[in-house]
């Protein structure tokens, strides 16, 4: 079959460039002129995710939770003065002007209840700072460090730092335009107050600005990464196969399976995310292989003395089966990603399964047709020269023993340490330290408030029921329990409010501040305050319509995602055991879905990566035609993955969402060494009919030095993702480099080991072979 495949490939060789010039001129425009990215952090989760429902729900109830933060710090560790406190004054009238700003709350313009001869005055903390009076400003000092709705929120406990809030309310599901536009006009208004107030340390954070930063990482990836892998990849390519024109085939097949595969991605509609962006990455990483396996066969042909067509014959003869194989599993990988809770792994698996059809098409036809018209030198002694992988064969068929009884205990070992990692995903910690928005993030938590937030809508099942003193009193103390946790840092409460108005009401009489003792005093407290406030001040964001229900936020600071869901559960728990009047919707927030994403998605990809295992299990048993060597093949294709977790435990001990990926991703990887290996093994022992010993020498002193190059190669290629500031590609690049490196290495020491363990009944008893085995 690969003769007249090869036959019609040499006959029609003008024809298959041009239809693949063609596809690629196509499919390049489409990816130019329709790729889209998006900065929505909801896209990792599922329309069906729990925890995102519960988030809408409460979105659809109140107000939007999408913001921005404006924090300010002076160097004198002072915001209570005329200069500070003007700016603020300053920033908080034009922050109503950023696009789709709903509210915005700021130390100036919190509206500060007060009785006045007899009457109740709601208006501004602070107005007019430059001219007010020391008095004024050393009360509105005073005031501000009490007030439990403004402390560790817009003030931090020693007055050092302060923040303006706005709540942006974007239109519409798709906020693709919505969310840059809202942060570059922020980011310019910032910008120019720095430029007026050197001395000032302002930070931006909040759920708009942390989105964007994930759309700006997402491009920069594209953008930085992919040419720079370019670089190293046929860089190393042009050394170790000693071919200008290997290394230039290659990077036209790598460039056809990536832009082919970012074509089909944009006219399908797929979205790229921070997460999704390094497919082309990984296409570009793994197309090489494909290309190398052929290029390497052929000019080990060239250096037997063979002629240029016939050594491509015969490169398609030996590497059609294997590398349709290693293609194929390393697309049941990639596919199994589709089992992911978290949509963006599911864009990536089928964008890189994707690019592995594309490269496999493309090696199979455009790669011998192009190098039918280039010069095609022979390897001389390779990359790795064949005699140095023979002494090597022989030192695993002498070291057997050792190898296996080493590689138990070493799998044993890693294998106990991998359960040591720890499951967390902070989205600040996505961010590289060096970014913008993880150090003006991480001082914002430091000097005022933290950047997680968890809301629960406190239901009093009834129209108006917020007003019933019951209804209060199982808030107030839900609210209190909160305060009394270790991970929370401010509790914003309704029942605050009415102690407020309830002091006012009364004089200021301290006596007072608590909450109102009859339905009735409430509802009128609320009805007033209400008339009372300004636009856009409302307590809309507290209340619900209809007054059956309130908001209830809880701060966070540095927790981490197994806090969050203990501190979730702990709060349900104590909600329904304790609360007699009041009853509680599920905790939610952006830092309650990252806390329980990484844990579903990783339960979600247990049926995944299993049925991966099990179709490349049947696969290589098919295709090898033998149960015995089919079954063999598991254990060094399973064991790199575990080892990399354990080697993980070991340095690294923290891992996130990328843990329920790159287990069925690298599984399609490390497979690809284990079946050229075994392919030559196979055909050495069924075509030449060799031994035990000489089929593994076989192998190796014909499919070694390529394995050794793919490896490189890939390893190359993964390691540029470890230059992103993007910790969950990072991660991927780190753990898919350790996982590759350990794959080479169980294939080349652990694989023939256990070949002959399980053939030793057929190994061969020549002089030869036992001479060897001494």
């Amino acid at each position: 079959m690969t003769h007249k495949l090869m036959s019609a490939i040499l006959a029609f060789r003008l024809l298959i460039i041009c239809v693949w010039a063609g596809i690629l001129l196509i499919f390049g425009y489409v990816a130019a002129t329709q790729t889209a990215f998006t900065s929505d952090y909801r896209v990792y989760f599922a329309p069906d995710n729990p925890e995102l429902l519960a988030y809408e729900a409460i979105e659809q109830e109140f107000a939007s939770d999408d913001n921005v933060l404006i924090a300010v710090a002076p160097q004198s560790g002072d915001v209570f003065t005329p200069d500070v406190l003007a700016l603020v004054a300053q920033l908080t009238e034009a922050a109503w002007q950023i696009p789709h700003a709903q509210r915005v709350d700021s130390l100036t313009n919190f509206q500060h209840v007060r009785a006045v001869d007899g009457d109740i005055v709601v208006g501004s903390l602070i107005e007019n700072p430059r001219t007010m009076p020391p008095g004024e400003l050393t009360a509105a000092r005073e005031i501000s460090l009490s007030e439990p709705t403004l402390v560790r929120r817009l003030i931090s406990e020693t007055g050092q730092a302060t923040g303006i809030f706005v709540t942006l309310n974007f239109p519409g599901d798709d906020h693709r335009a919505h969310v840059p536009e809202t942060v570059g006009y922020v980011r310019s208004l910032v910008d120019e107050i720095r430029r007026e107030y050197p001395d000032l340390r302002i930070a931006l954070t909040g759920t708009a600005i942390i989105s964007h930063a994930l759309d700006e990482m997402t491009v920069r990836d594209l953008m930085v990464l992919s040419p720079f892998l370019y670089v190293v990849l046929f860089g190393m390519l042009t050394v170790l196969l000693r071919s200008v024109s290997g290394m230039f085939v290659t990077s036209v097949i790598v460039t056809v399976a990536a832009v082919v595969a970012m074509g089909v991605a944009a006219s399908l509609g797929i979205l790229l995310t921070s997460a999704s962006v390094v497919a082309p990455i990984i296409i570009l990483t793994l197309a090489v292989a494909d290309s190398v396996h052929f290029i390497a066969s052929a000019q080990d042909a060239r250096h037997g003395g063979m002629g240029k067509i016939e050594a491509l014959r015969e490169s398609m003869r030996i590497n059609f089966e294997p590398v349709f194989l290693t293609s194929l599993t390393t697309l049941i990988g990639f596919l199994s990603l589709n089992f992911s809770a978290a949509p963006p792994f599911r864009d990536l698996g089928n964008v890189t399964a994707a690019g592995v059809i594309i490269a496999w098409a493309a090696s199979i036809t455009l790669l011998p047709a192009m190098l039918s018209y280039l010069p095609l030198p022979s390897s001389g002694r390779g990359p790795v020269g064949a005699r140095a992988m023979a002494r090597f064969a022989d030192f695993v068929v002498k070291a057997r023993w050792p190898i296996l009884i080493t590689a138990s205990l070493v799998a044993a070992l890693f294998t106990g340490l991998a359960p040591l990692n720890r499951l967390d995903d902070q989205v600040i910690e996505w961010f590289g330290e060096r970014t913008a928005i993880r150090q003006d993030t991480e001082f914002v938590t430091e000097v005022l408030t933290g950047p997680y937030r968890m809301d629960f809508a406190v239901d009093a099942e009834s129209e108006g029921g917020v007003a019933d003193p019951a209804y209060l009193r199982d808030l107030d103390a839900f609210a209190t329990w909160l305060r009394a946790q270790p991970e929370v840092q401010h509790v914003d409460s309704f029942a605050d409010v009415l102690r407020r108005l309830n002091r006012a009401f009364n004089d200021d009489d301290e006596r007072f501040y608590r909450l109102p003792e009859s339905r009735e005093l409430a509802a009128q407290y609320i009805l007033l305050y209400e008339f009372s406030l300004p636009y856009g001040l409302d307590l809309t964001t507290q209340l619900s319509f209809d007054k059956s229900a309130s908001r209830l936020t809880v701060t966070m600071g540095r927790i981490s995602s197994a806090e969050t869901r203990a501190l979730k559960r702990r709060a349900e728990a104590w909600a329904a055991a304790s609360l007699s009047h009041a009853e509680i919707s599920q905790g939610s927030g952006t830092a309650v879905m990252f806390a329980f994403v990484s844990q579903r998605t990783i339960n979600s990809m247990l049926a995944g990566t299993g049925l991966a295992f099990l179709l490349i299990a049947v696969t290589l048993i098919l295709a090898l035609r033998s149960w015995r060597l089919g079954l063999l093949s598991l254990i060094p294709n399973t064991l790199p993955v575990v080892i990399a977790f354990g080697i993980w435990a070991l340095t690294v001990s923290q891992i996130g969402v990328v843990a329920s990926a790159i287990a069925a991703m690298t599984l399609g990887l490390v497979v690809d060494d284990t079946v050229h290996f075994l392919s030559k093994y196979h055909r050495a022992r069924k075509e030449h009919g060799l031994n035990v010993h000489d089929g593994i020498r076989f192998a190796f002193e014909h499919v070694g030095g390529a394995l050794v190059t793919t490896t490189m190669v890939l390893v190359a290629g993964f390691s540029v993702m470890t230059f992103s500031d993007f910790l969950i590609n990072w991660q991927m690049g780190v753990l898919t480099v350790i996982t590759i490196t350990v794959a080479l290495v169980l294939d080349f020491l652990l694989l023939p080991a256990l070949l002959m363990f399980f053939d030793r009944e057929k190994f061969c008893s020549c002089a030869t072979c036992r001479a060897i085995e001494a």
